[in-house]
Formats: structure tokens, C-alpha cells, sequence
């Protein structure tokens, strides 16, 4: 079965790597001037999941992540003040500070549910030069001009800009909110900043060809896919609140300044509502993963109610909904705690089921149906239990939510756990001979050795 995978423009498309088996992949990291929420961690995880059905397939990636530091304005309408900036005066610290904080927010939240790190972050004030050099590229081509409030990306240089916007230039809203002001210095409303001169008092500022600013939003992602991933990537994930204007001028910067067809496939997660409504401060309905374990939940739970749905479409949380998500991953956790002694290493994956459960993942990246497989391995009465464990264990290379851990020994002695430190030690340095000889020991004090993909741990024989 081949991979189908849904771009957000075209729909669902076989998936075929640009170059060998490696896929080249971007994801729109935070602008860290707030504490990351649950909706946003819906973003992450759907990206996370992708990620590791890529791998258990058999493919290889190279991904990067930005950090949003500097240049995103409170409105995606190059108006208003730069999101960190107003952060900073607020509560009287530097911006530098503020991202810092929030930065580590960000990683300490989606540890909690288990989103693994791209192999690249890196920040938009790490790159400053390459988002000058695509500026620069832009200019060379006739596609920007300068005015008393920044450098802009002029759309009407582009062919069919009106059919792929589709509406009229001058007619097109720019964002819904009433308070959004009309920025008179552009020749049409569609124009984006890329470089900022508006705010001489902005604590982050760079020399230029244009003048001593700083760069906007939507260059950033360009820039840094470019500098990490080059011309022309696979997949590009994000939230689809991102969808226009950011991917859409990101895709319009990057394909004007290098003449290469950009992003292969789109790849948007659905909106997350809250009780039925949009998230907001005005109805004091933004979670964070903390307001989650303030509550007894644990986040684990979010992520298995956040599998439970297609990652594309839209999803209403409620905590009645996080709760059955909860009661069902301890139902899986006890199934396994119970059944912890019929355990056997030597049991191997059930092809039948792990055959499923791929044509789940190459189906779009169907992850309730994943979850389906996995209960349907946990029911089955023809399936043994040490296989059932086995299986369930593989499946969790993708699903990460923590299943081994209740095949783990409560209490460890130190010297068992001084030894496994050792071993692992032994086998990252492929000291095979040595780390055999400490996995015998352990077994002689009655412990059995379990090695996976990603963990080693021990339970008592």
C-alpha cells in the first residue's frame, strides 16, 4: 500500500520523497511572547504523530522548527506592535527575557506530551542575515519597494496573483477584527512587510540596506527552511489558522526569490474548540497543559483524545470528552500492569495487526484508526497476551504514550539501575561484548532485560 497523504490546496496525493527515502519537513514553531495552549499543542502533537508514522514506515527525515522571536505583529496585517515587545514594557523585563521564558515554556510543554524535537530549532533572530539576503534577492527582482514604515513585497508584480488569492487586490480583507487599521504607505491592502522601520524604540533592532529595523513574520519561515532544508521541501506542517496570510506569503517569498516550486504538501491541523467556541481571553477558555494537571489529568490523556480525531479536522474539547480519553488510557495502562508477568521479550510483533495498523498510517495519517487497531489487539481472544503486549509496545514508536513504563519494575535497586546506566553506555558506544555481559548480571538477580527501538528497561522475572 502506498502512502497517501492530504495537501490542504490539492487533497490526497501518493507521497513520494523529493530525493531517495529521506523527506525533507518544516514546522511552524511558536511565537513565545504567552504561555503555549492546549490548542496550540493540538498542532504539534498532529505534526509529532506524522513524524513518527514516517519513520515506523520505514522512511527517513530531516526536520526544522522556528522559534518566533522578533517580527510578528499583534495583527497578521502589518499593524499594531510586535507581540514580544508589547510582552516586554508589560511586565518590564527585556524581550530577550520574555522569549527565554516562554521559549522553555514551550519545550517543558510538549515534553509533557511526549512531542519529540525536530533536529533543527532555531530562532528568527538567529537569522537575520538570511532574511536580509532574501530580501535583498526580492529587490534585485523588481518584487519590493520602501516606504516610511518598512519594505514590502509587492503582489501585483506576480502573475495571477488575484486567481491564486482568489478576490480582488484592493477588496481583500486583510483580518476580520474592526479595530485592524488600514496601513495608507501600501499600494494595495494585500502587500506584506518584510523588513520593519516603523518602531524606532523596538528593543530589537538591525542594520540594513533599507534601514535599522527588523525583519516581518512572514520572510522568517522562508528564510530559515532555505538556509536548513534548501529551495524545495516535502511537507510543511502547521495550524490552519496559519494557512493565510503566513503560509501563503511565506510560499510567495520563497518561490518568487528562488524560482523552485516550494512545499510539496501542506499539512494543516484542524481547529481546536473549547465547549463549542473559539478560544479566547474573553471567555477565559485558553488552556495550558498545567490548567490540564491542575485538574487530575494527566497529558498524557490530552494526547490520546487528540489521536482519537482526525488531525485535519475540527475537534470540541471538553473535559467530559479529556476525562473518557483518561478512562481509557489507564484501561490500556492496567491492561498491561495486570498482564506484566505473561510478558515474553521473545513474543514478536502480530503481523496481522501491525499490517493494519500501517494501512491506518498510510491512509492519511488515520490515527483513530490506529487507535482502533489497538484495541482491537487488546480484544482479541485468539491472540496470546505476551503478543498482544508486544504489539501494542510497537504501535507506541507512534502513539508515545508511555505504555512501556507499566511493564517497569515499581522499584529498582541502585545497583541494577547504576548497571543499566552502564550498559547503555556500553551500547551506545556499540561495546556489544560488555553490554552483554551486564545484561547477564541483571538477569542473575533476577531481573529480565527488555530492550526496544528507543528505551531499556527491566522487569522481575
Amino acid at each position: 500500500m502506498v502512502f497517501k497523504l492530504k495537501d490542504t490546496q490539492t487533497g490526497l496525493h501518493e507521497l513520494n520523497p523529493i530525493k531517495d527515502n529521506t523527506l525533507k519537513i518544516y514546522t511552524c514553531g511558536p511565537t513565545v511572547y504567552n504561555y503555549i495552549s492546549i490548542g496550540n499543542l493540538r498542532t504539534y502533537i498532529a505534526s509529532d504523530v506524522l513524524k513518527k508514522c514516517l519513520l515506523y514506515v520505514g522512511y527517513k527525515i530531516e526536520d526544522v522548527m522556528n522559534i518566533t522571536d522578533v517580527g510578528h505583529l499583534v495583527t497578521d496585517s502589518d499593524t499594531g506592535e510586535d507581540k514580544l515587545d508589547k510582552k516586554a514594557r508589560s511586565e518590564g523585563k527585556s524581550a530577550y527575557e520574555i522569549a527565554d521564558f516562554y521559549t522553555k515554556y514551550f519545550y517543558s510543554s510538549i515534553d509533557k506530551v511526549n512531542v519529540r524535537l525536530p533536529q533543527v530549532i532555531s530562532k528568527a533572530t538567529d537569522n537575520i542575515d538570511k532574511q536580509i539576503e532574501i530580501i535583498q534577492i526580492l529587490d534585485k527582482k523588481g518584487l519590493v519597494y520602501k516606504t516610511d514604515t518598512g519594505v514590502y513585497f509587492d503582489v501585483s508584480k506576480i502573475k495571477d496573483y488575484e486567481k491564486l488569492l482568489g478576490q480582488d487586490i484592493d477588496k481583500q480583507k486583510i483580518a476580520s477584527r474592526e479595530d485592524v487599521k488600514i496601513d495608507t504607505t501600501k499600494k494595495n491592502q494585500a502587500d506584506f512587510r518584510l523588513w520593519q522601520t516603523e518602531y524606532p524604540n523596538h528593543e530589537m533592532q538591525w542594520d540594513s540596506p533599507w534601514g535599522r529595523g527588523f525583519p516581518g513574520w512572514h520572510i522568517e519561515c522562508a528564510a530559515i527552511v532555505n538556509k536548513f532544508l534548501g529551495n524545495h521541501i516535502d511537507i510543511h506542517t502547521g495550524g490552519y489558522d496559519l494557512i493565510f496570510p503566513h503560509h501563503f506569503n511565506e510560499k510567495l517569498i520563497s518561490e518568487s526569490a528562488f524560482d523552485s516550486k516550494f512545499v510539496n504538501f501542506w499539512v494543516h491541523s484542524g481547529l481546536l474548540l473549547v465547549e463549542g467556541e473559539k478560544m479566547s481571553k474573553s471567555l477565559e477558555n485558553i488552556y495550558t497543559i498545567e490548567d490540564i494537571e491542575s485538574k487530575g489529568f494527566d497529558p498524557l490523556s490530552l494526547r490520546y483524545l487528540f489521536l482519537t480525531s482526525h488531525y485535519s479536522t475540527k475537534l470540541n474539547f471538553t473535559f467530559s470528552s479529556l476525562q473518557s480519553a483518561q478512562n481509557a488510557l489507564f484501561r490500556i495502562y492496567n491492561f498491561i500492569k495486570l498482564n506484566k508477568s505473561l510478558f515474553d521479550k521473545d513474543k514478536k510483533v502480530s503481523l496481522e495487526y501491525k499490517n493494519k495498523f500501517e494501512e491506518k498510517i498510510k491512509n492519511n495519517v488515520d490515527s483513530p484508526g490506529m487507535i482502533d487497531v489497538l484495541w482491537q489487539v487488546i480484544k482479541d481472544k485468539n491472540l496470546d497476551t505476551s503478543s498482544k503486549i508486544t504489539t501494542i509496545l510497537d504501535f507506541d514508536r507512534v502513539l508515545s504514550l508511555d505504555l512501556h513504563k507499566y511493564l517497569l519494575t515499581e522499584e529498582v535497586p541502585e545497583d541494577i539501575s547504576n548497571m543499566l546506566l552502564e550498559r547503555k553506555e556500553y551500547r551506545d558506544n556499540k561495546e556489544w561484548n560488555e553490554a552483554d555481559n551486564l545484561r547477564i548480571k541483571i538477569e542473575d538477580r533476577g531481573y529480565i532485560v527488555i530492550d526496544l527501538k528507543d528505551n531499556t528497561f527491566v522487569i522481575e522475572k
